[in-house]
């Protein structure tokens, strides 16, 4: 079975996302680390510290899961350790007794806050493309 140039040309845009990405999560993971933090940490932290107007949010770990795109058990293993380090706190939903809420602590802002330069900067030199001339 022969590929066209179309289907090549899509392999080949496939797979430099893929690089891309893959690249771009060792230089965040690398940069992180000073912090405590790995990669998905940090983007659970970035979804619970939410906008810095409201103080930021509480998510059920079912919608956390759908915004860090981690399966609910994955996610259910960084929230624990996140919570033993003191960065979050889970606790019971109040509007279904049956799910879990977390929401980020003081601390986990701290860290946070103190590691977010270095991954906006992480993100801008790996994925902002120059300007056309």
């Amino acid at each position: 079975m022969t590929m066209d140039k179309g289907e090549r040309a899509l392999e080949r845009e496939w797979r430099e996302i893929l690089a891309i990405h893959a690249r771009t999560a060792c230089e965040l993971d690398r940069e992180l680390h000073q912090y405590g933090l790995c990669a998905s940490d940090f983007e659970v932290l970035d979804v619970l510290a939410g906008d810095p107007a409201d103080g930021g949010c509480t998510f059920r770990v079912q919608e956390l899961a759908d915004r860090v795109h981690l399966s609910q058990s994955a996610l259910s293993r960084l929230v624990a350790r996140l919570e033993k380090e003191g960065l979050v706190d889970r606790g019971i939903c109040s509007e279904d007794r049956r799910g879990v809420s977390v929401g980020i602590t003081d601390s986990g802002r701290r860290r946070y806050e103190q590691a977010k330069p270095g991954h906006r900067a992480v993100l801008e030199r790996m994925l902002v493309k120059p300007a056309q001339v």
